[in-house]
């Protein structure tokens, strides 16, 4: 059936729409052309109309409403994606260097005296007196070999989805920092308690908290660059997936044998989320030159053996 049958001497269709809102979208560039029109509902669709004599000129005017709005479209989604930073085998590559170095420190605490264990561990008390290595040295130890190959696995699940986007200087040495500042923030939460906490797995969620404040950062960009109004639902979609995992993945037993320490994940999460975030809004992968990103891994691979360094001979 023709749905125009009724009206075709005076009416005819320029357009069809699944939604109203659609059709009177498009019915403002008629009516900027001084064209009358008609939105007519038959059938489930949405249909603008326009009288035999202007229907040339509304569809030639529709036609470029549409070409204009394909060109925004295509431009979004060029510029809400921040570029990426060029990529090699060195980048992945960096995913053997996390193994390793987890296993190499895991191996030295194992072989070593009980005071390795001792001098490294996240004890909060010790942190807010001044032994500020701690919340980096606790990163590097572990329970047992379960805890280990957990961190690994889901620090490597992690770091692999966040080093397309920022490199691996940024991934490993956001991940290292949000991690200490995961265990400095969560030591100042239990100030006055006597806290203990050991292992890679705040550092494991600040790499979380990274790839949710960079979503969130693409989805609050607009075309020029600046913050746009974001809908309530656009924000929750990652903050709520990355929350989720945290429940799912961090707050099981494990960590010191017996059990996990959520707020040091939470804390962890919170920082990673903050780096993530800063890194995306100042651009810093494709701003960062290829030296720069080399020494930033290899910074974070330093650190940690900086801090046992300071534990054992500096303090």
């Amino acid at each position: 059936m023709n749905p125009w049958e009724p009206w075709e001497s005076e009416r005819v269709e320029v357009g069809r729409y699944l939604r109203r809102d659609q059709a009177e979208d498009r019915s403002l560039v008629l009516s900027a052309l001084g064209v009358r029109y008609w939105i007519l509902h038959q059938e489930g669709l949405y249909f603008l109309a326009v009288s035999p004599q202007d229907a040339e000129a509304a569809t030639r005017e529709l036609r470029a409403y549409e070409e204009e709005r394909r060109a925004e479209r295509e431009e979004i989604r060029h510029q809400t994606q921040p570029p990426l930073p060029p990529r090699g085998k060195a980048s992945f590559l960096s995913l053997f260097f996390y193994v390793w170095t987890m296993a190499g420190f895991f191996l030295i605490q194992m072989k070593a005296p009980s005071e390795w264990t001792e001098r490294g561990t996240a004890e909060s008390s010790a942190i807010l007196k001044g032994e500020v290595w701690r919340v980096v040295t606790a990163l590097t130890l572990h329970a047992d070999s379960g805890h280990l190959v957990a961190n690994i696995a889901v620090g490597l699940l992690f770091a692999a989805a966040l080093l397309p986007w920022l490199g691996a200087g940024w991934t490993w040495f956001g991940f290292v920092i949000s991690g200490a500042l995961g265990n400095a923030i969560n030591a100042w939460g239990f100030r006055g308690e006597e806290h203990r906490s050991i292992g890679a797995s705040t550092a494991v969620f600040g790499a979380l908290g990274m790839l949710v404040g960079w979503q969130v950062f693409v989805l609050i960009r607009s075309t020029s660059g600046t913050p746009r109004k974001l809908r309530l639902r656009e924000l929750a979609i990652p903050v709520a997936a990355g929350l989720a995992l945290l429940a799912y993945l961090g707050t099981g037993g494990g960590v010191e044998g017996s059990r996990v320490d959520i707020t040091a994940h939470l804390f962890g999460m919170l920082a990673g989320g903050m780096i993530g975030l800063a890194i995306a809004w100042a651009r810093l992968p494709e701003r960062t030159p290829p030296w720069l990103g080399t020494a930033l891994a290899w910074g974070a691979l330093l650190l940690p053996c900086l801090a046992w360094w300071v534990a054992w001979w500096v303090a």
